[in-house]
């Protein structure tokens, strides 16, 4: 398993949304970011373009008992 970019937060762009994939198959891989608002102002300029993304956690998640 890649630990490279643990505990870090991802932007995908989605590409052609006209396509009948589901979202998941349209995202490409952009930016790896160590802060979420690091992501947030990544994403902002990408929206600026025209071109929609989305931010993904990677990393452990949970926190159970």
């Amino acid at each position: 398993m890649d630990t490279g970019h643990e505990d870090s937060f991802v932007v995908f762009v989605r590409d052609d949304r006209t396509r009948p994939d589901t979202p998941q198959a349209l995202e490409r891989m952009s930016v790896h970011c160590n802060s979420y608002a690091e992501a947030r102002r990544i994403k902002q300029e990408f929206l600026h373009s025209g071109r929609e993304c989305v931010i993904r956690f990677v990393g452990p998640t949970g926190g159970g008992d």
